[in-house]
């Protein structure tokens, strides 16, 4: 049976994403601290708990206004970079999906590719540089290479979830290459990238809900 998401779905993948982020808050930050102002953590969880706010007072009825909508929210509470790139990805992986009461694995994949895509593009960053993109992009190529080959979609989420927790663990051997932590870029080295690890979160909480967990 093909794996989907209705709107309802994406309203506990953000009730999930807000929990996840206040219980890795601590652990976010201090590894921002380690290559950064030390707050990526704070910063995820206050914009995750403003979307969760948003959606459960207003109730948007579809996935793109659910995402955009949220995307406003968040970029509103955490402002600085991280939320003027949520907003980015979020609103363009709505727009990905417009017209759509529920989407499905290829419908997920299209949606991770104009995030994305949005990030590069709005943040002016690249795979390799130390960031959220470190995660993501493995995660996508993984989604495009199983649907591609037909496989089961059970296990091509569960791939594209692996790809980005291994896309996290390369980062330690990454320099920053883009924002602040450039400047200190040797310091960077033999760290994990706190936004590497965000974008395995999100990944995650996607998968967990999709196999039911």
């Amino acid at each position: 049976m093909a794996l989907e998401l209705g709107v309802n779905d994406f309203r506990a993948v953000l009730d999930d994403l807000a929990s996840v982020f206040e219980e890795n808050k601590a652990y976010l930050n201090e590894l921002d601290a380690k290559i950064g102002d030390g707050d990526h953590g704070l910063s995820m969880a206050r914009g995750f708990a403003r979307v969760k706010r948003h959606a459960d007072e207003t109730a948007p009825e579809s996935i793109t206004g659910l995402l955009t909508e949220g995307g406003m929210q968040f970029n509103e509470e955490a402002g600085s970079t991280i939320g003027i790139l949520m907003f980015s990805a979020m609103r363009a992986a709505g727009k990905a999906v417009s017209g759509k009461d529920r989407v499905g694995l290829p419908d997920l994949a299209a949606m991770l590719e104009a995030a994305v895509e949005a990030i590069s593009k709005r943040g002016k960053a690249q795979v390799g540089q130390k960031t959220i993109l470190d995660s993501l992009h493995p995660a996508l190529a993984a989604l495009n290479a199983g649907l591609e080959a037909g496989e089961v979609e059970a296990d091509v989420v569960r791939r594209a979830v692996q790809a980005a927790a291994d896309g996290v663990e390369r980062t330690r051997g990454m320099k920053a290459g883009i924002g602040r932590a450039k400047w200190f870029a040797e310091r960077t080295q033999g760290e994990l990238d706190p936004g590497a690890v965000s974008g395995h979160l999100i990944v995650k909480a996607f998968g967990d809900r999709l196999l039911g967990g």
